[in-house]
């Protein structure tokens, strides 16, 4: 083969190579980060470990996110756009039924592991306490404006921790009745026991 025609068949070669495709790059990251994230938290998530789950270098964090704490608020907005509106919200019973379900299927999600995280001063638990209030607090607030409007947020507040409570006691195995109650009969026991209590 000719100097000419290898550097013709490198050409060749170069031309057929597909080139990166940005945008599913971005996106393998973010999926892979979302499992990572819900499965081992922010501490036990590393760069390296989202990179192999999504099957590229895990440098290129850097390049779409900028870095892992960047990654993980960009996997709580994605979980907020993937999550129903606050618009549909009807109620204790779809909160509840939705909280519960979301737990019962996918364990503590990204938002519940900054949600618990310790230092509030933390850029990640910040974005998650913006994240519940927005879905799940300011949706109740407008619920009970008129039957306590002097303390509808405190109450809508009362309420969200509850929930959050009943659903990380169960998820997180605490007590065992509530383990092994079946969850429409919890969704019926947390209604009476919060819209009665």
């Amino acid at each position: 083969m000719t100097t000419s025609q290898r550097a013709r068949s490198s050409q060749s070669d170069a031309a057929s190579v597909r080139p990166r495709n940005a945008i599913a790059t971005k996106q393998a990251l973010l999926d892979a980060a979302q499992e990572l994230f819900g499965q081992l938290g922010f501490d036990g998530t590393t760069i390296r470990k989202i990179g192999e789950r999504a099957g590229v270098d895990h440098a290129l964090i850097a390049r779409y996110y900028g870095s892992k704490a960047d990654l993980y608020i960009a996997a709580l907005v994605a979980e907020v756009r993937g999550d129903q509106s606050p618009v549909d919200f009807e109620g204790l019973k779809d909160m509840a039924e939705g909280m519960l379900t979301r737990m019962d299927d996918h364990g503590l999600g990204p938002v519940m592991q900054a949600l618990i995280r310790t230092d509030p001063a933390d850029p990640i638990h910040k974005a998650a306490r913006a994240h519940v209030a927005r879905r799940m607090v300011d949706p109740m607030v407008s619920e009970l404006m008129s039957r306590v409007p002097n303390e509808a947020r405190l109450q809508s507040e009362l309420v969200v921790s509850a929930l959050i409570g009943i659903s990380l006691g169960r998820a997180l195995g605490w007590f065992d009745e509530l383990m092994a109650v079946p969850k429409e009969h919890l969704v019926d026991l947390v209604i009476d026991l919060l819209d009665n209590g």
